[in-house]
């Protein structure tokens, strides 16, 4: 009989989450994606409140976090600056709060009420429920417009992120340049990532779904050959 293998539940999302994203970028059926993202998604928040961080509140202060600290820095993106109404609420916020742009986001904490926490995850949750069983709702449907995979799986790596820094391998590193050139954010990465996200960015949606595909592909490839591992 050969020797078991085990894995913890960290490595279980880091699992989940690597081929919720290979899938996505291979244009599978949606709604397998988000069923596996999710999963990943409920680990690694459990796993952040074992650590003594609620994923609502860090959520609620990502949004508020890192555009106050890139106000502060002067590296908020045009598309923010150009805008008066959200230049007017960001500065609102940076008198309120004691963000400097020398902050990380591990030194401030947040957080929110039960009811807050509580709305925040049925709204979240309410597609991969839908999708979990039918045993008092057998007769329900859902809209695919509330399917947002890319949103889901970006959260969740930033989650992921929280417990492990600078890990986040192919799947990952390719999903973050992708997310960046979706939501025009490119200017925020990295010097060596921005190139391939300009790169990208010269083609349409569809081929740019293929040529991150390929790339995954390429890099855990090379990444298996010289024996690297992790996320």
């Amino acid at each position: 009989m050969g020797a078991q293998l085990h894995v913890t539940k960290l490595v279980a999302a880091q699992r989940q989450l690597r081929a919720a994203i290979r899938m996505f970028f291979a244009g599978e059926d949606e709604l397998a994606i988000h069923t596996v993202a999710s999963a990943a998604y409920r680990i690694i928040s459990d796993l952040k409140k074992k650590r003594g961080r609620d994923e609502v509140a860090d959520y609620y202060l990502t949004t508020i976090f890192y555009v106050v600290r890139d106000y502060r820095r002067g590296t908020l993106p045009k598309w923010l600056t150009e805008d008066p109404g959200a230049m007017k609420w960001i500065q609102e916020m940076a008198e309120q709060l004691p963000i400097t742009a020398s902050m990380e986001f591990e030194d401030i904490r947040g957080s929110v009420s039960k009811e807050t926490a509580r709305e925040w995850w049925h709204k979240r949750n309410k597609a991969s429920n839908f999708l979990k069983h039918a045993e008092y709702d057998a007769k329900a449907h859902i809209s695919l417009q509330e399917i947002d995979n890319l949103n889901l799986m970006a959260r969740a790596l930033a989650s992921y992120s929280d417990l492990v820094k600078d890990d986040f391998g192919a799947e990952g590193i390719i999903l973050w340049i992708y997310f960046n050139i979706v939501t025009e954010t490119k200017e925020q990465l990295p010097e060596n990532y921005r190139k391939i996200a300009n790169d990208l960015d010269e083609h349409n949606p569809d081929e740019q779904l293929r040529l991150c595909s390929s790339f995954i592909v390429k890099l855990n490839q090379r990444n298996a050959q010289s024996g690297s591992r992790g996320f």
